[in-house]
């Protein structure tokens, strides 16, 4: 028995270690309930909740959005973590993090929120989505637009990106990115030249416009010319120029201000609610539209992202087409295969390292999507690794460098969830507040010795693993009956229950081993006994 358990655990191990962070199984399909629900192959943490106090005074702002994780010097274990606050007044919350190899888990290590009260700024407004740029800043993006100028500097307060030093969580250069116009900022890319940003407008009324900027000087994104598309939905077009940085009169105020009138004013293209752009690792920009008539996610090639005026093979990518405006995809969650509507509100976009676009949708079904490698409508590879709890929206999301970490926050749920689900430390997590968390497969997170059971399901072990000896509790909704069986499929235990929520197994006497346990004769979850 011992030698088949080495075996077994040898083999897991290798096993594991080719698996990557878009290798997993889709959940069932269904609705929102109470649980974050994600795949059985990964697991979560909590890092922190909204209300949970701060080092340096106040607390975790309502409505976490962009989750951006910054590696220090490239590292995927010692970085910051910046959290966007959606709210009014908007902010922006700058975590140090480190992950500690001998318990396998995060902490945080300082705590801060950006100041943004400096006359020159005024503060912030619906800090959404951003980026994380190659030079180890964070772009937080103002969700709306509003025509104040309190300070009197000519300059709207509100409707800008803002670029942030998380080392020393301060505003850069002491001001917003008025070169990248004025609209309702919902995420911006920076492509790998370190000078041309391709960003969307968040907007539904008629300005949902898509832009590119290109910077005079690589890596300062104060001063370029400002394009805007104009063209087809499919095929090509074009980007006109709407701000020149060689004519003084485009580099005013008012001119900047100006943003929405002087792209409306050439003809640029309306997509409605333009939520997320992302530069793919295949070169292609790709961006998520949320509302009818869209509902999709696009994807375009640029003839060349500094000088080009020209724009090739616009096309949707994954989503709901002109002809198909209800599209399905048939997702197998290991069992059965139901066909799934891709619904509306596209919006968080992010490429894994294997080329797998993940999609967080908000106010649909709240899904997070993988369109795998190599997804073609024609020919389509699509899972939903995900959904959030009632009322809630996934929000995020960034990777560490080598793909094991996914960062990513779970927006406005609603406050009376008892999800009473049991993290990657132990800690319980209810969902009734917004939270941040950090995702990865089970044998990259938490403690467990083999493979943990996610806490995901309708059914929760703790402790797992188990002492021996120890009384192993099981929580869940109309436990009727419990079997224990070896890893080699003898059935050691088998006790009836009468519709109940919690009981507690006497397991002595049991050899430190791997063993299943057996739900209502269901669903099966593995006990790690020490």
């Amino acid at each position: 028995m011992k030698t088949l358990l080495l075996s077994l655990a040898l083999f897991t191990s290798l096993f594991l270690e080719s698996q990557n962070i878009g290798d997993f199984t889709s959940i069932t399909p269904a609705t929102q309930t109470e649980a974050f629900v994600i795949s059985s192959s990964h697991t979560f943490q909590k890092i922190i909740e909204v209300g949970d106090a701060l080092d340096i005074g106040g607390s975790l702002p309502i409505n976490p959005d962009f989750t951006g994780y910054v590696p220090i010097t490239g590292s995927s274990t010692n970085g910051y973590l910046s959290i966007n606050s959606e709210a009014g007044p908007g902010g922006n919350t700058i975590l140090d993090i480190n992950f500690d190899s001998s318990s396998n888990l995060w902490e945080i290590t300082a705590s801060e929120a950006v100041d943004f009260t400096d006359p020159n700024i005024v503060g912030t407004f619906a800090n959404c989505s951003g980026t994380v740029t190659s030079w180890g800043t964070v772009i937080t993006s103002e969700e709306f637009s509003i025509p104040n100028d309190t300070n009197s500097d000519g300059y709207y307060d509100v409707g800008w990106n803002i670029e942030i030093d998380p080392v020393t969580k301060t505003v850069v250069n002491n001001q917003k990115l008025w070169a990248l116009g004025n609209f309702k900022h919902e995420n911006v890319v920076v492509h790998s030249n370190d000078r041309t940003v391709y960003q969307g407008a968040d907007d539904t009324s008629g300005f949902g416009f898509l832009y590119k900027f290109v910077a005079t000087t690589a890596q300062d994104l104060s001063k370029g010319d400002l394009y805007v598309y104009t063209g087809p939905k499919s095929g090509s077009g074009s980007w006109v120029m709407i701000n020149d940085s060689s004519i003084p009169a485009h580099e005013t105020p008012s001119h900047r201000n100006n943003t929405m009138a002087l792209a409306n004013g050439v003809g640029a293209t309306n997509f409605v609610g333009i939520e997320d752009v992302e530069i793919g690792p295949d070169g292609w920009i790709y961006f998520a539209v949320k509302s009818a008539p869209d509902k999709r996610v696009y994807r375009f090639q640029d003839s060349d992202p500094i000088t080009g005026t020209t724009v090739t093979n616009m096309e949707t990518f994954v989503g709901n087409t002109d002809t198909n405006p209800n599209i399905e995809y048939n997702i197998f969650d290991g069992n059965n295969t139901t066909a799934v509507a891709w619904g509306s509100g596209n919006d968080n976009l992010a490429f894994d390292n294997d080329g797998n676009l993940w999609v967080l949708q908000d106010g649909s079904t709240d899904y997070i999507w993988v369109v795998k490698s190599g997804h073609t409508q024609a020919i389509p590879d699509v899972e939903i690794f995900g959904v959030v709890p009632l009322g809630a929206e996934p929000t995020g999301i960034t990777f560490s460098p080598d793909n094991k970490f996914l960062f990513m926050s779970v927006q406005h749920p609603d406050s009376g969830n008892v999800a009473n689900q049991i993290d990657a430390a132990g800690n319980t997590v209810n969902f009734d507040k917004g939270t941040v968390l950090v995702i990865a497969r089970n044998e990259n997170l938490g403690t467990s010795l083999f493979v943990k059971e996610p806490f995901t399901t309708n059914y929760k072990l703790f402790p797992n693993p188990l002492e021996s000896n120890k009384i192993l509790n099981i929580k869940g909704i109309q436990i009727d009956n419990v079997q224990l069986f070896s890893i080699l499929g003898e059935k050691l235990l088998d006790v009836d229950y009468n519709n109940a929520n919690e009981v507690n197994l006497k397991l002595k006497n049991r050899i430190p081993g791997l063993y299943l346990i057996k739900i209502n004769n269901k669903q099966s979850i593995k006990l790690i006994i020490n």
